[in-house]
């Protein structure tokens, strides 16, 4: 079947298939369940307020009611978006707050795609990445919860995609809406100036990195000043969020080091649901088998980088480098979803390899690793979307799984 899809004569057509079923997957039963689940109880929350015009919605200092909390400690854009999903859609249900994300989800496979024919420059490598990273659990879950980095991964992307395009001033503006949306998209600055290399006679333009992002990024804070709060109380609020993400010193269960992220050992246990014979639960983790040969491409994507001086595979590296070491050095409490910003470029060395190997007559490879990253997301699918199954099953899922039990 798999070799059929690969070997279609228009890879039009193996592109609308990956994204219907990527929409398809990512929509299925998003209101399930209809309630705040992790750190909905922040985020989402947070959004019902902005909708109900709170002002105390932007304050460090508020206290909200038990068991949910104003998120102040990331910028506002995905609240605000969450926002104004609810206000069209004239809901508050669940999946009212998660369809932008859902959406992004979607947009950000198709934006693989289009990075993958410019940095591979095959078709069947950029439709191997984009399906791949269709099949990622990691970015899937976040795209199906009320959370921010779904948001940041989407935007940076497109922010990249466009400075490759040569669209400065618009990968400017993507990637202030980036940094608006979570802190960490600023890692990935030096790396939208590494293209530059390519572009020698803009330098100048780099200048717009420097003015439009912050430009974009105080923008999103306009509903701040408009409930009443002075400048002074901006730049507390800035040091406050400094504050929270350097000082963080609280313990989890499901937290991890940063790097045990590519080998998947802590994935991080978003909701459960007991019956009496069934439980639901709801996993951010990756798809193990992406996460496990995706170390070996990004290994052997960077030794063809150095042998071939190869910029763009050097891109494809640096592209996952640069948003998982700096973690590394980071005071703060850390989690798997951490690593999502790094995993679209595992995809594309995943792509890469196995693109090249499909075209050189070693299909029967390609097509059994992709028949085993399938088999590891269908095996998952449960645990990623909360399914009910029987318990039995669940207990022998975590019994041969290298992953922590939680029951």
């Amino acid at each position: 079947m798999l070799e059929k899809i690969l070997l279609l004569k228009n890879p039009k057509y193996i592109l609308i298939l990956i994204l219907l079923l990527t929409a398809f997957l990512r929509l299925y039963r998003l209101d399930y369940p209809n309630k705040y689940i992790f750190d909905e109880v922040y985020h989402g929350f947070t959004a019902t307020e902005y909708l109900k015009g709170s002002k105390e919605a932007w304050e460090w200092w508020t206290k909200a009611p038990e068991g949910v909390a104003y998120e102040w400690t990331h910028p506002p854009l995905a609240k605000e978006i969450m926002t104004a999903s609810m206000f069209i859609t004239r809901s508050q249900d669940a999946w009212a707050w998660r369809l932008p994300a859902a959406l992004l989800g979607i947009l950000s496979v198709f934006v693989v795609y289009k990075l993958g024919l410019i940095l591979l420059k095959n078709n069947s490598s950029a439709l191997i990445a984009t399906f791949i990273f269709s099949i990622d659990g990691l970015n899937f879950v976040q795209s199906r919860i009320g959370m921010n980095d779904i948001y940041h991964v989407t935007f940076f992307l497109l922010s990249l995609l466009t400075l490759l395009n040569k669209r400065v001033i618009f990968s400017a503006i993507l990637f202030g809406l980036a940094i608006s949306s979570k802190w960490a998209a600023i890692y990935g600055l030096l790396f939208l100036f590494i293209p530059y290399l390519l572009f020698k006679q803009q330098y100048r333009k780099l200048t717009l990195f420097i003015i439009i992002p912050p430009l974009v990024y105080l923008t999103s804070y306009i509903p701040f000043f408009l409930h009443g709060h002075a400048l002074d109380q901006f730049i507390k609020l800035q040091q406050q969020m400094w504050w929270y993400h350097t000082g963080l010193k609280a313990a989890h269960d499901y937290a991890s080091p940063w790097w045990s992220w590519p080998l998947n050992l802590y994935p991080v246990w978003y909701f459960v649901d007991y019956q009496k014979d069934k439980i639901a639960n709801i996993f951010a983790s990756g798809n193990p088998p992406v996460f496990w040969f995706g170390i070996i491409a990004l290994i052997l994507t960077g030794w063809e980088a150095v042998k071939k001086r190869s910029f763009n595979l050097f891109l494809i590296l640096m592209g996952f480098l640069v948003f998982w070491l700096p973690w590394a050095i980071s005071p703060r409490i850390m989690f798997l979803y951490h690593y999502s910003p790094s995993v679209p470029f595992l995809t594309l060395a995943l792509g890469h390899q196995l693109g090249s190997r499909f075209d050189n007559k070693r299909k029967g490879m390609v097509l059994l690793l992709l028949s085993i990253m399938v088999a590891g997301f269908i095996l998952l699918f449960p645990f990623l979307t909360g399914m009910h199954i029987p318990s039995f099953l669940v207990h022998l899922f975590f019994l041969t799984n290298l992953t922590k039990n939680p029951f």
